[in-house]
């Protein structure tokens, strides 16, 4: 295989031609602030303009986040690219031939080409027939019919192929494109006789499918009148521009909100990706109608490493759904399983029930323990030996399967208490799949040493996160507590810069708050709820608990220390007890 090399003469040449301030301005508006630009930073959850750029140095940087870098490093970040693409992408962009890169065959290299050409008038081609002419009127009224609207049409340059037998095979020829190419890019079959050819796209909505970079590489076509022994949808065939087991549907579009949101929903087909779309759930993908694969998992992994998925819930469905979730499973992908009722599938549930009941559904997901203990419920019941001994064997090759086993003990703790069995016997058939040895367990000592000392930091840990986000609270928690009522020092740090920036400014912003924080725990702990996808449910109630537990914590401290004054007047120290016990703590 030949090594990519660019020498530093081109990579300049790129740099003085895509000046840093006016490639990011493509991607988020900046403010001229001195000698840089300024604006929200699209790597974490901004609030406040901490991005700073400046042209004069050529470089980008987060103060927030800390990231930064050149030109080549935002177009890498934000558009999920290698270096080597991100500096093609730049080139391509600005006019600038990288002869470096190694060359491929150049009659290859000719064929991409031509085919990149030739997607790119069929996507007009097709679009233009749905929405310009009236030989499209019967395919918008099945999308209206379907409750897809003109902007989505747009949006997704969904199209129309004509019923007719060459109408995409004239007008591409006409416009200079051979049949060779057009063979190529499986837009045209060879007919039985010597030189005919004919339309694989004949009388079908078309679905261009785009590469993350949003170029289209292929089409699929849902049939609107079916004829015996006709397939509902078809799809191009692979070509040197497309494989369908590398492909995830709407990528493009959704590669930023997945981004943002954390994680992506992972649906089977085009309409069902369209509609959730639509419905502004937009970090949604598709696999495109074919089974998750190993390549689908690895192109995922570059922009999340959490998925709910999201297919239908009939037989096929649910097989689908058990295949993705070891494969994600095994590239230590967190899984979540969203079951819509009905048996309906996420196209038909969002359109009847609308957007915020599909994203109930997505927050109730079932994680992958539930979701296989519940199929195995419906269907033999969990109550019996065999619904047991089922659903442990339908369990252990995925809990065999996850890297982290630290996660892989919790979830053997948690298929233990559903199935009402002893966790020795899920690790005694984890042993069997070489995954019973040398893991740390839930149930062991190490993982519990000093209890009393790690639950109280937990409730420390819950109370400033209760604060963070209810800061109406903050004023009130000063009253009862004090920073000695902490035993973490990054909690003890926090809750003083809680304290403190809420006394100044009456509300509190997590950029500045990381900002201020000097221990890295303190920063990692504000930015992991800056990733937080909910609040919690119940502020009032959940602060009350968390001030209940500590206060405990405080009167149990208080009783150790007295008893361990060295008083041999017994009756002072009962009377000192009593005082706590009658002190009106909370």
């Amino acid at each position: 295989m030949q090594q990519s090399f660019i020498n530093d003469k081109i990579k300049e040449e790129i740099k003085s031609r895509a000046d840093i301030v006016d490639v990011i301005s493509e991607y988020i508006p900046l403010k001229q602030k001195g000698k840089a630009f300024v604006g929200l930073c699209p790597f974490h959850d901004d609030t406040n303009p901490s991005l700073s750029v400046r042209r004069d140095m050529g470089q980008f940087r987060c103060f927030s986040c800390n990231t930064g870098g050149d030109v080549f490093t935002f177009i890498m970040k934000y558009q999920n690219l290698t270096y080597p693409e991100a500096i093609k992408s730049l080139a391509e962009k600005y006019g600038i031939t990288i002869t470096e890169l190694p060359q491929e065959d150049g009659t290859a290299q000719k064929v991409k080409y031509e085919l990149k050409n030739l997607n790119q008038f069929a996507v007009e081609y097709f679009h233009r027939t749905l929405v310009g002419s009236t030989s499209g009127n019967s395919a918008l009224t099945y999308l209206r019919n379907r409750g897809i609207e003109d902007r989505t049409i747009a949006n997704f340059k969904l199209g129309f192929s004509l019923p007719s037998w060459d109408g995409l095979l004239k007008s591409a020829t006409k416009a200079g494109f051979s049949i060779k190419t057009l063979l190529q890019g499986g837009f045209i079959l060879e007919g039985k006789s010597k030189d005919h050819y004919y339309d694989r796209f004949r009388g079908r909505v078309m679905f261009p499918i785009f590469d993350p970079k949003g170029e289209p590489i292929a089409f699929g076509g849902r049939i609107l009148e079916a004829e015996k022994d006709t397939a509902k949808y078809i799809n191009s065939p692979e070509t040197p521009l497309y494989s369908k087991s590398k492909t995830l549907y709407n990528l493009n579009l959704a590669q930023r909100s997945i981004q943002n949101e954390g994680f992506a929903i992972l649906v089977e087909g085009y309409m069902d990706a369209i509609s959730c779309y639509q419905a502004g759930v937009n970090n949604v993908i598709a696999s495109l109608g074919t089974a998750l694969t190993d390549n689908h998992v690895k192109l995922l992994r570059r922009w999340t490493s959490d998925v709910v998925i999201a297919y239908d819930t009939d037989k096929a469905g649910e097989n689908a759904t058990l295949r993705g979730l070891d494969l994600l499973v095994k590239d230590d992908i967190k899984v979540r399983v969203l079951t819509i009722p009905s048996g309906k599938d996420p196209d038909d549930y969002i359109r009847e029930n609308g957007t915020s009941a599909f994203r109930k559904l997505v927050d109730d997901s079932d994680n992958l323990v539930e979701y296989k203990i519940n199929r195995i419920e419906k269907h033999i019941g969990i109550n019996n030996i065999d619904g047991k001994k089922q659903a442990v064997n339908d369990l252990v090759g995925t809990l065999a399967s996850m890297k982290n086993q630290v996660e892989r003990s919790e979830y053997v703790k948690k298929c233990a208490e559903r199935l009402n069995i002893e966790e020795e016997f899920i690790w005694h058939e984890l042993a069997k799949h070489g995954a019973g040895k040398n893991l740390v367990r839930s149930t062991q000592p190490s993982l519990r040493s000093n209890p009393k000392k790690s639950a109280k930091e937990n409730i420390e840990k819950q109370l400033i996160e209760c604060l963070i986000q209810y800061p109406e609270f903050i004023k009130q928690s000063r009253l009862q507590l004090t920073k000695d009522d902490f035993s973490n020092d990054c909690h003890v740090e926090l809750i003083e810069l809680l304290w403190e920036s809420f006394d100044n400014k009456g509300v509190i912003e997590l950029g500045d708050l990381i900002n201020m924080c000097q221990n890295k725990e303190s920063r990692d702990f504000i930015s992991s709820l800056i990733l937080k996808k909910s609040p919690l449910p119940d502020g009032e109630a959940h602060y009350n608990g968390c001030i209940k537990k500590m206060m405990e914590f405080r009167e149990r401290e208080y009783r150790r220390n007295i008893l361990k004054e060295n008083s041999e007047d017994k009756l002072v120290i009962a009377k000192r007890l009593m005082d706590i016990r009658k002190r009106n703590l909370y």
